[in-house]
């Protein structure tokens, strides 16, 4: 159960664009999050927020903001739910308003202003991509540009086993997971499920539906800090955070979880046969190459080959500067 308190949007037309904000705890950067939400250029959108019953000023940042922009509707759950209960919370508010494209946007992350304008207008010229997303920055606690993820393995592969392999072996953080996708497609996956990892899943069943179309600008950034998912190394708290109703023993069944998922997602999907022995064919592999780098002490060399392999290609180096600025979060504050 879940106590709602409900900001009403405009009740005109259903938005085109969805954003979804799950929050814990995120005084820290939320108020950042939603200048930059709010600063889109694309403006037929909403925010719905769902606040996983915050003890820190997340209302009261959250409520300031209400006050200023109608576009926002904000959920405070009873208790805290874990993440990905809170994720699929703010997804299912999205599809009863219904929205044609869905976001989820985290606390601490950040936009350029024509983040979701670039990314609309990508999917419009491309009904066969499922997601659509921007070159990303990485930024420390402090809002300071510290790099790029141009490096990881890009998830636009030509057929659904392509990209489910590539989803299975990318190592680091896969920020598509933060782009732009089509609701009709979301609404026929599991969503999010109460295991670590279980973003992956979802990714990869998004990937056997469609593919991902890139805006060849830095138009996102994912900020790193302490308090960080990627930052805990205890399975117990990491399923914890996931779902905080999971019995503390599934923290040592992610992995058998993941491929049982995977295989789920295959079978059930509308793939025609051949595309779906393909797909198993990939997982199979996945599961012998992950055991024996397990056996070798060798985890993750395989990834970082196929990271050189799907890499995205460079910029000219005079494209890259300007863009950074607008998602710097020091800029943004002197703006």
């Amino acid at each position: 159960m879940q106590l709602s308190i409900l900001r009403s949007a405009p009740a005109t037309l259903a938005p085109k664009v969805m954003i979804g904000l799950p929050v814990y705890n995120g005084e820290n950067y939320l108020e950042q999050a939603l200048q930059s939400i709010l600063a889109q250029t694309y403006t037929n959108l909403q925010v719905i927020v769902g606040d996983n019953a915050s003890s820190d000023r997340t209302e009261e940042i959250i409520r300031s903001y209400m006050a200023q922009d109608d576009r926002i509707l904000y959920y405070r759950h009873e208790h805290n739910i874990g993440a990905a209960p809170n994720y699929n919370f703010v997804f299912q508010k999205a599809l009863e308003r219904g929205a044609t494209y869905f976001k989820w946007a985290a606390h601490d992350d950040l936009m350029a202003p024509s983040f979701v304008e670039s990314c609309v207008e990508v999917l419009e010229r491309n009904p066969s991509l499922a997601i659509a997303h921007s070159r990303a920055l990485s930024m420390e606690a402090d809002g300071e540009i510290s790099g790029n993820f141009d490096y990881e393995i890009r998830l636009d592969g030509k057929t659904a086993a392509d990209r489910f392999m590539r989803i299975m072996w990318t190592p680091g953080y896969f920020t598509e997971i933060f782009g732009v996708m089509r609701v009709d497609l979301m609404r026929q996956t599991r969503l999010q499920g109460s295991f670590a990892g279980s973003d992956r899943s979802f990714m990869a069943e998004m990937l056997l539906l469609g593919s991902v179309g890139y805006v060849e600008r830095y138009l996102f950034t994912r900020r790193d800090h302490p308090q960080a998912y990627c930052h805990m190394k205890n399975k117990t708290a990491q399923l914890l955070w996931y779902d905080t109703s999971r019995p503390k023993l599934m923290a040592y069944l992610a992995g058998p979880l993941k491929v049982w998922y995977a295989l789920e997602s295959i079978v059930r999907t509308s793939l025609n046969g051949w595309d779906k022995v393909q797909c198993i064919e990939m997982l199979m592999e996945w599961g012998m190459r992950r055991t024996w780098e397990t056996l070798t002490g060798t985890q993750g060399h395989y990834g970082q080959q196929l990271c050189q392999k799907f890499s995205a290609p460079t910029l000219p180096t005079q494209e890259m500067p300007e863009p950074m600025r607008p998602v710097n979060a020091i800029a943004m504050q002197e703006a």
